[in-house]
């Protein structure tokens, strides 16, 4: 049954009386559940955030989960196989967890490496993302956990992201932007797809027909397709578009009112009864309808094979940028004393800041620890923080305590207004809580208030910024005197407000001894609510002259700089590409007096690198998942070599960005014209050259592309909405250097008077030291495709087709010709 069919109130009504089966489906029960329905036997099944680990319920720092290599690392892997396995990683744990279905991947396209969400996303490339997200679909999949891919789309704007429209073409929107969606669905078939929140051409995307018609009528997608949360606004235009599952629950706009507009006749039956039979098939598909087979499991790996997967996966996703006389890897026979610095190396970033924030689970060991232990007794290992974290930091990461003087803060739920009983007391180990649906002690959507209290311990008077922030109204007492007041958000920006953590902050000065801090906080008349306190504690002395006097004595220093959490967020984008300016500064002032600087970055984005030629190495760490430590000591001292490249290209300078200074107008709308053709297209077309281009990267030995051939092979043949079938490349590499290595050799097309290049293909092959290895690398059809925009037709160009085999975007490579 397909649901592309728009009513817009042509059904018949439905006689009185008539029993409408199955509608409670269409809405979720909970901030995590879907609904069950004992007409249909379905049970209730769980849907947790995910990408980068299994999120909690309940937003409990307690409950913990493994964290994976964020999107961009796994992007930078070029390795769907290795892709596969860190999915099936996930999905176990999933399994564990009994959870039905992950939220990710997200397969949106970072256009600007200002995208406050780039971290998740895979590539700039439509089918390098498209390939690596249908393998992560295929390893969560194949444990009986489903994929709600995501998100549907044109997201890749934070900025106002709820009211924002994306202006979009239909040739750039189906070549560029659904095409990771449409490689997947072919591919994986996820069993779930989520829409976005924004605006495509004027219509919101869970309400878009046009878009849900692609996925069902087109595509003949078989999942569910499921608003983000709370992305829907209209019962009846979003069951005529053809959504069929609105999260989270309690339904308001699906469920009961699907029904009610059946039975008014503003929405065809047809149209539930697709909704129905989609939900259904997703519980049948993860062993949660009543009296069904239960999907045999397979064999579920030990925590210590899953984390040999993720310190695996790491250090392949590692990109080396610069090895100027192949420092690396480093000769430790050769270093007495090792410095480390950065604040990066001892409280590396994980992950961005998201709803979906993961807390890591078992023992995580830092880069410094790491390279501590690879370097081996006879290395003295040094550290310096070099620079003053740019993140305000929780009060449990200042050693807070709670007034029993138990680790943590006290956090209390209390009636509304002035009263002071307790309804809920815990000490816990974060300063920022997130509750979707009941507040513990109080319930949802009933007045009350939330508070903190934590006691800090000081040596000697500080000077400290202290924050609060929350979904209401919040204030902020040190040691019982009012020192800050923070409004409530906007009505319109709470969701933004919750995911970015946003706080106000207050500079005061505080006593030696025990001082109390206490965050009230009236909660808001909704379904989400939040309270957050943070702090910074002025420095005293220079970190900065710290680790350069460390750098001066040191045979080689080891720089880890990168993001924080709170600098690469949900519901909120960048205004640069640059690092923080304090680690840009400590990078300079370290290799001013050490020759041999190494620097690691851990930011899983494109950044703005503009000490490179003054070091001798750059490596690319990414958002790498928990095993980034001992993944990057193995990777530095030899153990394992760097094999990633780069999924994203790297620009020169923030001017060099695709759609730079271009923004939303006054009706929030966004013109992707501006930025068009995005990515490596748009240094090929502005002739531009990057700092490093899309699908580069070192490794530890030296490749050479010595042919290529393209052929037709004797299945060269289309259909125009499927691309060309048939059509592949054969190359020879040769590796030319004194060790193995992994290449990746990539394939680049460009139809008949096109004059850009586009992936279609790669492969990543593993060549001892002086051998040549050939590579077959298949064409993907649909990149041979075009939008015919007058005709509202796919077309395969004919003509003679240029196919270009390089190491990366920028590379001439070998060129190919072949007649279609």
């Amino acid at each position: 049954m397909t649901a592309g069919t728009t009513t817009s109130g042509h059904a018949d009504p439905v006689p009185a009386g008539t029993e409408i089966v199955g509608a409670e489906l269409t809405g979720g029960l909970n901030g995590w559940s879907t609904t069950a329905s004992a007409a249909t036997g379905v049970e209730e099944m769980v849907l947790l955030d995910g990408p980068l680990g299994i999120v909690s319920k309940a937003m409990d720092e307690r409950d913990t989960s493994l964290i994976m290599p964020s999107g961009t690392a796994l992007g930078a892997m070029w390795n769907p196989d290795l892709v596969r396995k860190v999915g099936q990683v996930i999905g176990q744990q999933g399994v564990e967890r009994g959870v039905s279905a992950i939220l990710g991947p997200n397969l949106n396209l970072p256009r600007s490496p200002l995208t406050g969400r780039g971290f998740e996303m895979f590539s700039e490339d439509p089918y390098l993302t498209g390939a690596l997200g249908a393998a992560w679909v295929e390893g969560v999949q194949s444990q009986g956990v489903g994929s709600c891919t995501k998100h549907v789309v044109a997201n890749d704007t934070e900025t106002e992201r709820r009211r924002m429209n994306s202006s979009v073409d239909q040739a750039t929107l189906r070549e560029s932007y659904l095409l990771p969606f449409e490689v997947t669905v072919r591919a994986a078939n996820p069993w779930m797809l989520m829409m976005a929140y924004n605006r495509v051409n004027g219509t919101h995307c869970s309400q878009n027909a046009d878009l849900i018609s692609i996925l069902k009528d087109e595509w003949q997608y078989d999942g569910v397709v499921v608003s983000d949360w709370y992305g829907v606004d209209d019962t009846v235009a979003a069951a005529n578009a053809g959504l069929d599952l609105e999260m989270p629950g309690p339904a308001t706009y699906l469920g009961a009112r699907f029904a009610e507009a059946v039975a008014s006749g503003t929405v065809a039956p047809e149209r539930l009864g697709d909704a129905v039979e989609r939900v259904t098939r997703l519980a049948d598909r993860t062993g949660r309808r009543t009296g069904a087979a239960i999907p045999a499991l397979p064999h579920l790996r030990s925590q210590e094979e899953q984390l040999k997967v993720l310190r695996e996966a790491a250090s392949q996703s590692f990109v080396l940028l610069e090895n100027k006389n192949a420092i690396l890897p480093l000769d430790m026979s050769k270093v007495k004393t090792l410095a480390v610095v950065g604040h990066n190396a001892d409280k590396p970033c994980f992950q961005g800041g998201t709803f979906a924030t993961v807390r890591p689970e078992g023992q995580v060991v830092t880069p410094l620890d790491a390279i501590r232990e690879a370097a081996g007794p006879d290395v003295e290992v040094l550290y310096e923080p070099g620079a003053v974290p740019a993140s305000p930091l929780s009060l449990t990461e200042l050693g807070s305590t709670a007034p029993d003087g138990t680790p943590g803060v006290l956090l209390e739920v209390l009636p509304d207004g002035e009263a002071e009983d307790v309804l809920y007391s815990e000490i816990r180990k974060s300063s920022a809580f997130v509750w979707f649906g009941p507040v513990p002690g109080l319930g949802a959507g009933v007045p009350g208030r939330a508070r903190i209290t934590a006691h800090v311990h000081l040596s000697a008077p500080a000077r400290w910024t202290v924050g609060a922030g929350g979904t209401g109204v919040s204030s902020l007492r040190v040691d019982g005197q009012e020192v800050l007041v923070v409004p409530p958000p906007a009505p319109d920006d709470v969701m933004g407000v919750v995911a970015r953590a946003d706080t106000h902050e207050v500079p005061v000065d505080l006593p030696a001894g025990t001082v109390e801090l206490v965050i009230d906080m009236a909660f808001h008349p909704g379904r989400v609510q939040a309270i957050t306190a943070v702090a910074t504690p002025e420095q005293v002395t220079d970190p900065l002259s710290a680790a350069v006097e460390l750098a001066e004595r040191a045979d080689a220093v080891v720089v880890v700089i990168g993001d924080q959490q709170g600098s690469s967020r949900e519901s909120a984008d960048r205004t640069t590409a640059a690092l923080d300016p304090a680690s840009d500064r400590l990078v300079d002032a370290v290799a001013g007096v050490a020759a041999n600087t190494i620097v690691v970055v851990n930011a899983s984005r494109a950044v703005l690198l503009p000490w490179a030629d003054k070091v001798k190495a750059v490596l690319m760490a990414w958002f790498p998942g928990q095993e980034f430590g001992p993944a990057l000591a193995g990777v530095l001292t030899g153990t394992t070599a760097p094999a990633g490249r780069l999924p994203v290209s790297f620009p020169r300078r923030n001017e060099d960005i695709p759609g730079w200074g271009k923004g939303l107008d006054a009706d929030l709308t966004l013109d992707y014209s501006a930025s068009e053709p995005m990515g490596y297209r748009h240094f090929q077309t502005a002739e531009l050259q990057p700092r490093y281009p899309f699908g580069y990267g070192l490794g530890y030995t030296s490749f050479e592309l010595v042919d290529a051939v393209a052929s037709a092979g004797s299945s060269g043949s289309f259909r125009q909405e499927d691309g060309a079938h048939g059509i592949s490349v054969r190359a020879t590499v040769t590796n030319t250097g004194a060790s193995g290595g992994r290449e990746v050799v990539q394939a680049y097309l460009r139809a008949p008077h096109e004059t850009d290049f586009r992936m279609a293909g790669f492969v990543g092959i593993q060549i001892a030291a002086g051998e040549s290895r050939e590579v077959d690398i298949a064409l993907e059809p649909l990149c041979f495709r075009r939008w015919d925009s007058t005709a509202s037709a796919w077309v395969v160009p004919s003509g003679e087709w240029e196919i270009r085999v390089s190491r990366n975007a920028a590379d001439r490579g070998i060129l190919c010709r072949i007649p279609l």
